[in-house]
């Protein structure tokens, strides 16, 4: 623990950045078999920064449990691709860090690709052992991880590589993949236990509370700011000893977070190109930001707020995910779940047409006068939405509107960062339409929602583990929970370790 002036209380937890392991085959550490934990010993474990350490995506964390006081035992949390000017980043082709039949469980926080894009490669790769998640989250990265399959051929033939895995894979994970509610303690092994927390992110999303001998550590996955009208809340763990936390707007502040605020823009963009006979272009990832943003363009329709007009859902992966939401009313808050008991369908309306192939993707341009277009990928790094890019960019009439986080190198970084010329499929565009931002429509928290959460748990957290962010973005949020929470808190980097009291 550090006091508010940054001074040191105690020294007990190390963090080193040195190379954890020799070898990328080797198992992390020889695991003593010869005796059986028990409660009340001195308990050590390590957690290990595989991904999401120095960078967004590519989550992956190891909590170990130290062998020489039990059997051992090998938590993984999260499995995700790592990405950014590209879907598929050359680093997911490397070998894992540690020995995938090494692993014990595999603990799932949600559904985004860069949380669960690399699971059936470490299962392809002999990880045996069970995934856990909610029913939501399983349900959600069947069809995500059969559409980063697709993606992962695209890639391997431009770097003459092996895909990342096959249909074969995918479905060898899902055989090992288990289920559990919210709140329910499942029993893992060497005394550990671990349970779901609503993080309040998409459909199913959870944090992962580790507990063993009455200590506990918290892995946040990503954290929901409350932008949804579909989801409850995020949770709030509590005395909790160890927290492990995104940082993806770490020191941004929402000025439009309110959802009054964020809806109002959202009708004024609507109307501008109503006014103009443009097309409204928003990159959407498919999930959770495309069925907010048909939940919002629907009531704004069924209100008379905006000009009717045609909306086209350009993705689909997003229907598939969209038809994965109404099959799981349970996971959405108290009030969306008595407006669909009473028969209503939240993402049903007159003016969405579901664009299924590729051929009706490129009729759209032929629609003439305003219009709505709603296309993956969500950071315009392939996709549909490049196409439509490609033709709306040079036009004034119309406006691109950004509504989530743009990985560095992305197209959709540099769009958002003001460049008026872009290249896209070799082809040089010059940027003569509106480009407009609603960062609000983003399912994370920023960073004073951040600050206020580790606040909340209270004293209790002896370390703070900033990570999923960029470096600038996490070593901004470590100074402020330094500063106004008065805990230690840290930025690891990748292939860092720290060792715990639990």
């Amino acid at each position: 623990m550090y006091d508010r002036k940054g001074r040191a209380q105690n020294t007990h937890l190390l963090l080193t950045v040195d190379t954890c392991f020799p070898g990328p085959t080797e198992p992390l550490a020889p695991i003593a078999r010869e005796f059986p934990y028990k409660l009340g010993m001195d308990q050590k474990s390590t957690v290990y920064f595989f991904g999401g350490a120095g960078t967004v995506t590519g989550s992956n964390f190891l909590l170990q449990s130290t062998p020489e006081q039990g059997r051992g035992a090998s938590f993984l949390i999260d499995c995700g691709l790592f990405q950014g000017e590209h879907s598929f980043d050359d680093a997911n082709w490397k070998p894992f860090p540690f020995d995938p039949g090494s692993i014990t469980h595999l603990i799932n926080t949600h559904a985004h690709i860069d949380h669960i894009g690399r699971i059936p490669k470490l299962v392809k790769d002999g990880y045996k052992g069970r995934i856990l998640s909610t029913e939501a989250t399983k349900a959600l990265a069947s069809p995500m991880l059969m559409d980063a399959m697709e993606l992962s051929r695209k890639t391997a033939l431009k770097i003459g590589k092996e895909p990342l895995y096959d249909e074969h894979d995918i479905a060898q994970a899902l055989s090992q993949w288990d289920t559990v509610p919210y709140h329910k303690p499942v029993e893992l092994s060497d005394g550990f236990t671990v349970e779901l927390l609503d993080s309040g992110h998409i459909l199913g999303s959870a944090m992962a509370k580790f507990t063993r001998g009455g200590k506990s550590i918290v892995f946040t996955g990503d954290l929901g700011g409350g932008n949804s009208p579909l989801l409850p809340l995020c949770e709030n763990p509590a005395g909790i000893d160890y927290l492990v936390m995104e940082s993806v707007y770490g020191d941004k502040i929402q000025k439009d977070k309110d959802r009054e605020t964020r809806v109002a823009a959202l009708a004024q963009y609507i109307k501008d190109v109503a006014t103009r006979g443009g097309t409204l272009l928003i990159p959407a990832f498919s999930t959770e930001r495309t069925q907010d943003l048909l939940y919002d363009i629907r009531e704004l329709l069924m209100d008379k707020k905006v000009p009717s007009m045609p909306v086209f859902l350009d993705s689909p992966l997003a229907e598939k995910i969209t038809e994965s939401y109404e099959e799981y009313p349970q996971y959405f808050n108290e009030a969306m779940q008595a407006r669909i008991k009473a028969g209503e369908h939240l993402f049903r309306f007159a003016e969405l047409h579901y664009v299924h192939d590729a051929n009706e993707s490129r009729e759209i341009a032929a629609h003439h006068g305003a219009k709505i277009v709603i296309a993956g990928s969500g950071m315009s790094n392939g996709g549909r939405v490049v196409s439509h890019e490609a033709e709306i960019l040079p036009d004034k009439n119309s406006t691109l509107l950004i509504v989530g986080y743009q990985a560095a190198g992305s197209l959709g970084r540099k769009l958002a960062e003001g460049n008026k010329n872009v290249s896209i499929k070799g082809q040089k565009i010059s940027v003569r339409c509106r480009v407009e931002t609603i960062y609000s429509y983003s399912a994370h928290m920023d960073s004073a929602q951040l600050l206020e959460f580790v606040e909340k748990i209270g004293p209790s957290l002896k370390e703070v583990f900033v990570t999923m962010g960029e470096p600038a973005s996490s070593a901004f949020l470590v100074q402020r929970i330094r500063d106004y929470a008065g805990l230690h808190a840290t930025a690891p980097e990748e292939g860092s370790k720290a060792e715990l009291e639990l």
